[in-house]
């Protein structure tokens, strides 16, 4: 039956190509920039260690392609989350890792940030992605939208995904989602749990 789809919030995941590799080589490096750097947690309502007050590149260009360009472009042709505009761009914004201790956690938050124009062109704030380099247990993240209004059910509700329900979400996965969605990182039961956060804008043709 014909039909519209009015544009909604979504959380994609896959797993990265070559992800032991990757692990292998960027643990170290980000056990090092720890050891050598005091680095500030600039947020008061949460709990983690994190160089995003702080950036240092720590990925080179071919381990950034594996871990974004490829799963990125994989999730824009799967999804056709842009039905109406083709992206001609994306630019990488910021990216930055967060190591968790036992009972770490990272409060409600999205990640919002305004427009840019770099040569002439507009890049938009779209997407945020999470990469789970390091994890023990289930991956304690929990996406909410607030107070929603669900077509055909009576009152508004608070819609929740939480990535411990799905067994495939674990270490080496990519989660790629809408910047403005709110997600939260549950107080973890085992340290060590290591993530690389990035910000990803578009320019659209």
């Amino acid at each position: 039956m014909p039909h519209f789809k009015f544009p909604c919030h979504y959380v994609h995941w896959g797993q990265v190509k070559d992800h032991d590799n990757i692990k292998s080589k960027l643990l170290p490096i980000i056990h090092n920039l720890i050891s050598k750097n005091n680095f500030v947690n600039p947020f008061k309502a949460c709990s983690v260690n994190t160089n995003i007050d702080k950036m240092v590149d720590f990925l080179d260009n071919e381990t950034m392609d594996k871990i974004v360009t490829e799963n990125l472009l994989k999730m824009i042709s799967e999804t056709n989350c842009f039905p109406e505009k083709k992206p001609t761009e994306t630019l990488i914004t910021q990216y930055w890792f967060n190591v968790y201790e036992k009972g770490d956690f990272q409060e409600m938050h999205q990640h919002n940030n305004l427009p840019r124009v770099i040569d002439g062109k507009r890049y938009d704030d779209i997407f945020s992605m999470i990469y789970i380099l390091h994890e023990e247990e289930s991956t304690p993240v929990l996406f909410r939208v607030d107070d929603i209004e669900i077509p055909f059910y009576p009152m508004k509700r608070t819609v929740e995904f939480q990535t411990s329900r799905v067994d495939e979400i674990k270490e080496g996965t990519i989660l790629i989602f809408s910047s403005h969605l709110k997600h939260t990182v549950i107080p973890v039961k085992q340290s060590g749990r290591t993530t690389i956060a990035f910000n990803v804008m578009c320019s659209f043709e």
